[in-house]
């Protein structure tokens, strides 16, 4: 298992490595501030959504799908948890 762990990291920094090698480390940016912006929100959502009984879990895949998306994952995310949950 840890192997596997090493493995994953060293492609995740290979990656990294090759995006600020090739200039294009602004599209990184974004999709980390996107996932910021996107968890804040949907803490404040959970927040004000609690009453009613709707809450999307906030994990690394949510926050991936925000970060990737933008503010239409966002609200997928909170469309879905209406229609299923």
């Amino acid at each position: 298992m840890g192997s596997v762990m090493w493995l994953m990291l060293a492609l995740c920094a290979g990656f990294l490595a090759y995006l600020l090698y090739t200039r294009q480390f602004k599209w990184l940016v974004k999709v980390v501030r996107n996932m910021a912006l996107g968890v804040a929100g949907m803490l404040i959502f959970n927040l004000m959504l609690a009453g009613f009984g709707i809450s999307v879990g906030i994990n690394a895949v949510t926050a991936l799908l925000v970060g990737l998306l933008g503010a239409p994952g966002f609200l997928l995310l909170y469309a879905a948890q209406m229609m299923l949950g």
